[in-house]
């Protein structure tokens, strides 16, 4: 399919948008957004297949899909499943208030049947079915099996992700989000040049030489309980994030645990990604990811420094985030926050 959008990478008028990006299993994309007082006009278009979709306004909570129509080069159900999520994935980013829309049958064919409630397909719900971010399965209903560190029983832990295991592009500042697993090899040289900045040895207190750190990724590698990850925006690295289990961390016995929380310590290397815009679209994305990863995950934690007041300034621009309480860890003061499931995918706009 040939595509039929202006060459510029966001186009922005009155009521109009577009985007091009790429995405692993359609390829290269354009997309385009046109909004209108009672109605939406969306078009999505590579060389693999187009899409049409326009929708009524029912409220400012609901759209209607009134006509849409799909072209492709073959009969791949998977392609227009697809297409389908990833027009439905900017329609709600770009219409922050919408809280569902009403599918028409045909269109309803396309779409896993757990995603469809009476008809229609509600935020919360779509934000939760992982497919379009995620090539991997989530844990679930893998049976639990329970094992025993360090005096703390907690369920075996499913191992380690490798290369890329999150992409979604975010239409808001229109660039693509991934989250990779560190290669304690290949990674050493951009680990070792952030954590020796002045802003953040002082905080991470790991401005060490190359072979303590390399020492340090390994443990992590070989720790079932935590992994590393780098973020980037369109293949460019922006920031390092230790994912953890909570119940067999150190930060378990300090509030009540369950069995399947998540935790992140974390931290922007690349100074050009400070700021509010991009923290809420890497942010959210990596509680996204968290929930994403095990529907039994129910709260993910974050415990930064107490006195950390640009961090804790920024997560206050989450609607999601609930501060508990601060109390000492043995080398900091500490501020527990705290996204639950339920408060994330109702309040939280992915950007």
């Amino acid at each position: 399919m040939t595509s039929q959008f202006i060459n510029t990478d966001v186009k922005a008028e009155s009521g109009f948008r577009a985007w091009h990006f790429e995405q692993p299993y359609l390829g290269s994309l354009s997309v385009l957004l046109e909004q209108g007082e009672g109605e939406l006009r969306s078009v999505l278009d590579s060389d693999q297949i187009s899409l049409v979709a326009e929708f009524n306004r029912v409220d400012e909570r609901c759209l209607a899909l009134r006509n849409w129509h799909v072209a492709a080069r073959k009969e791949d159900n998977k392609l227009s499943r697809l297409a389908l999520l990833t027009l439905l994935d900017i329609v709600f980013a770009q219409v922050p208030q919408l809280r569902s829309i009403t599918m028409g049958q045909h269109a309803g064919t396309f779409l896993p049947a757990p995603l469809l409630q009476g008809g229609s397909i509600h935020r919360a719900a779509f934000y939760q079915w992982p497919e379009l971010w995620r090539d991997e399965s989530p844990a679930y209903p893998t049976p639990v099996r329970w094992t025993e560190s360090e005096g703390v029983r907690h369920p075996v832990r499913k191992p380690q992700p490798e290369g890329e295991f999150y992409r979604r592009f975010i239409p808001d500042i229109n660039k693509t989000l991934s989250l990779r697993a560190v290669d304690p090899e290949q990674d050493l040289d951009l680990f070792h040049e952030w954590m020796n900045q002045r802003r953040i040895a002082p905080i991470w207190e790991l401005g060490l030489p190359k072979p303590e750190l390399e020492h340090y990724l390994l443990q992590r590698e070989q720790d079932p309980h935590i992994f590393s990850a780098f973020g980037y925006f369109d293949d460019e690295p922006f920031g390092y994030f230790e994912l953890y289990w909570t119940p067999e961390d150190r930060l378990g016995p300090y509030y009540d645990a369950g069995d399947f929380d998540r935790g992140i310590h974390l931290l922007v290397g690349n100074t050009r990604y400070l700021g509010t815009a991009y923290f809420n679209a890497w942010f959210t994305g990596l509680a996204h990811y968290f929930f994403l990863d095990d529907p039994r995950t129910m709260r993910v934690m974050g415990e930064p420094r107490a006195d950390n007041k640009a961090l804790l300034r920024h997560m206050s621009t989450v609607p999601a985030i609930t501060f508990l309480k601060e109390f000492d860890f043995p080398h900091k003061r500490a501020a527990l926050l705290e996204i639950n499931r339920d408060r994330f995918f109702d309040l939280t706009h992915l950007p």
